[in-house]
């Protein structure tokens, strides 16, 4: 029997059960509503019959709404869901790691190893084993995705890094509903919106003096992981999973496999290379080349409390970190006069990239070189 739920006095005097009533919005077509307690504000659902049999959908109590206003979203909500049976859409249950994983997939066979391996890093780290993974999609909503946001950026790092991450998740989502995995993409379309102006030039900058002092305070266990950092332009990432046999001590190169960027050979100094031989001592070759002291991989926490203690204790600034680091030897390297190209290409970045944030420096080592040709 089809009920009149659009009126807010005509659902207080609904009996409280657990069957919904039904309002007939078309063949085939209903939007419901149930309370199962006096107390509660009631939920609304919506149902569709395919030929076969009735499909159901649970959508909202709307209790942020004004009561008049509920059942017009409730409504929107159902129809919306309509359309998306309509277009072929799925009605299967699927996660929001389900739709992390088909992303990884799609990066693999649309782009690269490298760029699935990017992706799936990311999720690993944060969504993987994180509540948010086990949400069926149908039943995500803005306040899941602003709590994910919350402990994301709980854990630290840069809001460019931020950026970089939630970009990774909307693809995901992007790609469920563009798959019609899911009805509407109203859950993430704002809470995902990257940080304005994130990605700004690195500003930190430690001085010679400063990193040998960073250096002197870490810890043994630490002074390996951050001496290649201070040596070489990599990630913090690529350090933690190089291996023995990436080193060649013989050519003097360290080659660094697949990871954000496509895989490089890195020509090391003479310091590199005496460093590397030290890490290498008594190790297999499929042994981490900078581990941990039970030769454990390093892990994105455990670099970061272990810079975090030895800049507190060699009184350096709060936010020196890894990306700091690498910071301070993409810098040396621009301004000690190594072109652009080369400079990507050490770092595993594109041109623009170091233009972007780098190019400045660049310019200030061409007018110094230029005033030297000063005729008077």
């Amino acid at each position: 029997m089809s009920m009149k739920l659009d009126r807010v006095e005509a659902r207080k005097l609904l009996k409280v059960r657990r069957d919904p009533y039904w309002q007939r919005l078309s063949e085939g077509r209903y939007v419901g509503f149930r309370r199962l307690s006096a107390a509660t504000p009631g939920t609304w659902l919506a149902r569709f019959y395919d030929g076969q049999k009735y499909r159901h959908k649970p959508l909202s109590d709307f209790a942020g709404l004004d009561p008049k206003a509920r059942y017009d979203a409730a409504k929107g909500a159902a129809e919306e869901w309509f359309r998306h049976l309509d277009m072929g859409g799925s009605t299967e249950r699927q996660t929001v790691r389900a739709a992390c994983e088909a992303r990884v997939e799609n990066r693999r066979s649309e782009k690269s190893e490298a760029a699935a391996a990017d992706v799936r890093g990311r999720f690993e780290r944060l969504v993987y084993n994180d509540p948010i993974a086990s949400i069926e999609l149908a039943k995500l909503t803005p306040r899941h995705l602003a709590d994910w946001k919350g402990r994301v950026l709980a854990k630290g790092g840069a809001r460019g890094s931020f950026n970089r991450n939630a970009t990774a998740l909307r693809a995901a989502l992007n790609l469920a509903y563009m798959r019609l995995d899911v009805a509407s993409n109203h859950a993430w379309r704002n809470e995902l919106k990257p940080f304005i102006d994130a990605d700004g030039q690195r500003e930190l900058y430690l001085k010679r003096p400063a990193r040998a002092k960073l250096l002197d305070k870490a810890t043994p266990e630490a002074k390996r992981y951050i001496r290649t950092m201070l040596l070489l332009p990599l990630r913090p990432g690529d350090v933690a999973k190089l291996k023995i046999e990436h080193f060649d001590a013989h050519q003097k190169i360290l080659h660094i496999q697949l990871g954000k960027t496509k895989s490089r050979a890195i020509p090391l100094s003479g310091e590199a290379v005496t460093h590397f031989k030290e890490c290498s001592k008594d190790k297999l070759p499929s042994a981490y080349l900078v581990s941990r002291d039970d030769g454990s991989q390093w892990g994105k926490e455990a670099w970061r409390d272990a810079i975090n203690a030895a800049a507190a204790a060699a009184k350096l600034p709060a936010a020196t970190c890894a990306y700091t680091l690498r910071h301070c030897v993409i810098t040396d390297l621009v301004t000690g006069g190594v072109d652009l190209f080369t400079v990507a290409k050490l770092a595993g970045t594109s041109i623009k990239m170091i233009e972007k944030h780098y190019g400045h420096l660049s310019s200030e080592h061409a007018r110094n070189a230029l005033e030297k040709l000063a005729l008077a």
